[in-house]
């Protein structure tokens, strides 16, 4: 759900930052997300630093997800996106949780829907010539860098289930569209539709963006939660992510958090390292390095801040040890 959720923005952030480069970003992302070390056993303030980070990565995913609800259902209204973070912290501090069976429910809807677009958008030629512009290898670390937060980690299975799926949903929204088109685009699943004369698609569309935004911002918020030891300061995270929601545009969104999955990967990494070095905890350094160098710094910096004051969040809540 978080993979298609954010899809529906990251194919024009990612074909912006490198065109055709976005399959193969795809490639570096999940190669990073394969190498993420698994959380050593930590001192306090190291583990305060981790789980301040956790904090940060998983909250920065709500506001991306009320964003991309808002552009495709209430284009200009931003604070549709707010309502929604509002509705779902609520539920979330009233037990609503999403059973195992109905998470696979709509991870079989929202796979049906990928497919159908796929096969829609290989079966029709694109109405102009797909145009191949310059773009340079960087965009292949900056598409890699806005895919990552989408990806799951440390599940083989899982991940190169995800990462065929942009693979193929990523090629058939190029194919249409071409990069250019696709990069200019703040909804490019629906000007795919559009450019295959797929309108009357669009009520479809709308329940793809409710059944992918609305259940993987309520799981975002419920890792937040479970990152607490006072659950009803997810409360106040919440009201966080609904002010974030209505500042943001759906593709600086995604870039913060971008920016918040990598640093938290980042410092992973670097402390795993306290135990020993190994190859993975290498890579994943590296390529998180790489790839946050390829983000705008103003998010970084954003994500550093968020990061102090997630710190003072989890010692007030008496956070454990990772």
């Amino acid at each position: 759900m978080r993979l298609a959720a954010g899809l529906l923005i990251a194919l024009a952030v990612g074909a912006r930052a490198g065109g055709w480069w976005l399959l193969g970003g795809a490639v570096v992302a999940a190669l990073l997300a394969f190498c993420v070390p698994r959380p050593p056993a930590l001192e306090p303030n190291p583990a305060r630093l981790l789980a301040a980070t956790r904090l940060v990565s998983r909250l920065a995913l709500v506001p991306l997800c009320a964003a991309v609800f808002a552009a495709y259902l209430f284009p200009g209204q931003a604070w549709a996106g707010a309502v929604v973070v509002l509705v779902i912290t609520a539920a979330d501090a009233a037990g609503l949780r999403l059973a195992r069976y109905a998470r696979a429910w709509l991870l079989g809807v929202l796979l049906v829907a990928g497919a159908g677009f796929v096969a829609l958008s290989f079966a029709i030629e694109p109405a102009q010539p797909v145009t191949a512009p310059d773009f340079t290898i960087g965009g292949l670390f900056a598409a890699g860098a806005v895919l990552f937060p989408l990806l799951p980690r440390r599940n083989p299975s899982w991940l190169v289930g995800s990462v065929l799926a942009v693979l193929a949903i990523g090629a058939g929204a190029l194919y249409q569209l071409g990069p250019v088109r696709l990069a200019l685009s703040g909804v490019p699943v629906r000007d795919a539709l559009a450019a295959l004369d797929g309108q009357v698609l669009d009520p479809l569309l709308a329940g793809v963006v409710v059944l992918s935004t609305v259940p993987a911002a309520l799981l975002a918020l419920g890792q937040v939660r479970a990152e607490l030891t006072r659950p009803r300061l997810s409360v106040a995270c919440g009201l966080i992510a609904a002010v974030v929601a209505v500042l943001l545009e759906p593709d600086q969104a995604l870039l913060l958090a971008a920016a918040a999955a990598l640093a938290e990967v980042l410092v992973t990494a670097v402390l795993s390292m306290i135990t020993g070095i190994t190859v993975r905890a290498v890579v994943a350094a590296v390529l998180a390095v790489t790839l946050l160098a390829w983000l705008p710094p103003v998010y970084l910096l954003g994500t550093v801040g968020a990061v102090a004051a997630g710190a003072v969040l989890t010692r007030r809540a008496g956070t454990p040890p990772a």
